[in-house]
């Protein structure tokens, strides 16, 4: 069987021209867009909770303090289910007046928001942020780990689960097999008579793992470090047709 190498990259992200000359916490220097940002010292308080977790669509509520006001403000959004609150959470200040969150979605991607102060009216805002600048983006998750979740559940190297989908009663398979390159592994994945065979890049200190879900018909191609799980792909059975899905790079 022909392996095909897969070659991950994160999806090239354009970000507006204010956000490239964005100055240090100190003000004297610029900070480098392709590192992550250093965070600001809060001049306020965000809390986040989140509503009915464990149905399809909880309830984000951010509260944000400053300046001696107050502002709450609640979004519908799919939670990811597994892991605690604080694995699917993270905050990072990138202002003194402005704050970043994160929560992670089902799929292992990040929605964002963002507490901010008008500048003009100095009013409090919170918003859905499409993409924050890049720096807030890769501190959140390559440095405090937004995405990342303990590995508490299981995991293993071969997966192989009869399931229904759509009409269709097969064995989903997926497989993870070494390679005579240790910064490498083969991932097989079979359904009905579909399968792929990717050859995945394994960084060094990860240990690449086939994580399980309570659905039978979903698993997640994942790196694991220091008890932690990175999700790279998603891998599931869906109205009867195999589907593979690229999440993230992990370097």
């Amino acid at each position: 069987m022909k392996h095909v190498p897969v070659y991950l990259a994160l999806a090239a992200l354009g970000f507006a021209a204010c956000n490239n000359n964005q100055k240090s916490a100190n003000g004297s220097s610029q900070q480098s867009d392709s590192v992550p940002m250093t965070p600001a010292t809060p001049a306020g308080k965000v809390d986040v909770t989140i509503k009915n977790r464990n149905k399809d669509t909880a309830e984000v509520v951010i509260k944000f303090a400053i300046n001696g006001q107050e502002k709450e403000k609640s979004f519908e959004q799919a939670v990811l289910k597994e892991g605690a609150d604080n694995d699917v959470i993270r905050i990072a200040w990138d202002k003194p007046n402005s704050a970043y969150i994160g929560v992670v979605k089902p799929n292992r991607t990040p929605r964002y928001y963002h507490a901010s102060v008008d500048s003009s009216s100095k009013d409090l805002k919170i918003f859905w942020a499409t993409v924050p600048p890049k720096p807030v983006w890769l501190y959140m998750e390559n440095v405090q780990g937004l995405g990342k979740v303990a590995a508490a559940g299981a995991s293993t190297n071969a997966y192989k689960k009869n399931i229904k989908s759509g009409n269709i009663i097969e064995n989903f398979i997926v497989n993870i097999k070494p390679t005579d390159n240790p910064d490498e592994v083969v991932l097989y994945v079979e359904f009905a008579g579909v399968n792929k065979t990717m050859t995945m890049p394994v960084p060094k200190g990860y240990k690449p793992t086939i994580q399980t879900t309570n659905q039978p018909e979903l698993v997640y191609f994942s790196m694991e470090k220091d008890g932690k799980l990175d999700a790279v792909m998603e891998l599931k059975v869906e109205d009867g047709r195999l589907q593979v899905q690229h999440i993230k790079e992990v370097k």
